[in-house]
């Protein structure tokens, strides 16, 4: 940004020193009017008008990235969102998960005790 405006503060300078050397009247026509004026009027409003149409041009540049700044900044909101939503689905399903697991592990202990209680009985049947 600074080497931009030592530039354009070079050919601020640069304008300024030719418009000071061009002070000679010049008729200017435009449609039907006719009037002189000084050139040295002439360029430095030349490069005032320059100035102000690249000012403009930026500005209107600027308010686009504003206004894209701005829908971005809501499409990532709204993606944060369904983020957080997903985050806690996934954390209900770890806790149901866990909770099916430790069912499942339950049933396999009682199965196995089960199964030994029906070894043992079987064992002491032959047994008897």
């Amino acid at each position: 940004m600074q080497f931009y405006l030592i530039i354009a503060l070079i050919f601020s300078l640069l304008v300024a020193i030719f418009a000071i050397q061009n002070t000679a009247l010049v008729v200017v026509s435009f449609l039907t009017w006719q009037f002189s004026i000084p050139l040295v009027l002439i360029l430095l409003g030349s490069a005032v008008s320059g100035a102000l149409v690249l000012y403009f041009l930026g500005l209107f540049k600027q308010v686009g990235s504003w206004f894209k700044i701005r829908q971005l900044n809501s499409h990532k909101e709204s993606l944060e969102k369904q983020v957080q939503k997903l985050e806690e689905q996934l954390k209900d399903m770890q806790v149901q998960h866990e909770a099916e697991e430790k069912e499942a592990a339950e049933k396999e202990a009682a199965e196995k005790e089960a199964a030994a209680k029906e070894a043992a009985a079987t064992e002491k049947a032959k047994e008897d």
